[in-house]
């Protein structure tokens, strides 16, 4: 049955008004404090072109902690990249200010230089600042997102829009200067704790994984 016009637009109106606020369609936004510490042997969405692996124990927590591997056995583009939702969205309006990892040189003493990168795949930036992890234990390093530091790898646009736009982040070796395709290199590095911070709050326990770290 056809419901009269004006009671049509009326319940019309009620429908769009209640969409626009409802929390379930809102887009899910990064997060100030989360931390991605690659529990048990998952690797948490993580991908690439190289070969990745989570042996579950030697990471920054030691015995049962797990933590993500990036390899290359043969020379190629050495690194990792992640679209997952706890990334995407706007850094800016989430407060994040600085991205803090845990880095190791596994394998091997290796000629690495890690970059992180940020951004959208219009607009694609990287950080100028390399660090080089050591073989011998984890270091955790610090991602600046406040400094003039970076580098278009690819796109169009300020730093500031890719910042409030953010569909992936990556982490790679590469060597100055800084294009799209990195330097080539054979060999592995690991990664662990990955936290989103705006420079003040404390990380949170975001998996079990790191409770296990905590309490240990």
């Amino acid at each position: 049955m056809r419901l009269p016009r004006p009671l049509f637009r009326r319940r019309l109106i009620v429908l769009l008004t209640a969409l626009s606020v409802c929390p379930c369609l809102a887009y899910a936004q990064p997060t100030a404090g989360f931390v991605e510490n690659w529990p048990g042997t998952s690797l948490e969405g993580w991908g690439g072109g190289a070969t990745y692996s989570n042996p579950g124990t030697g990471g920054v927590g030691g015995a049962g902690d797990g933590f993500l591997m990036v390899n290359r056995p043969l020379i190629g583009n050495l690194g990792t990249t992640s679209q997952g939702t706890e990334y995407v969205g706007n850094w800016t309006a989430a407060g994040i200010v600085a991205v803090k990892l845990w880095l190791k040189d596994v394998g091997g003493n290796q000629a690495l230089e890690i970059h992180f990168a940020i951004g959208n795949g219009g607009n694609f930036w990287q950080y100028n600042l390399g660090f080089l992890p050591p073989e011998a234990n984890w270091q955790e390093f610090t991602v600046d997102l406040t400094s003039a530091a970076w580098t278009q790898t690819l796109g169009v646009g300020t730093f500031a829009q890719a910042l409030s736009n953010v569909d992936r982040i990556l982490i790679r070796h590469d060597q100055a200067p800084y294009t799209q395709a990195p330097n080539v290199l054979q060999g592995d590095f690991g990664v662990d704790n990955l936290t989103l911070s705006d420079g003040s709050t404390g990380t949170q326990a975001t998996t079990w994984g790191r409770l296990k770290a905590l309490y240990r």
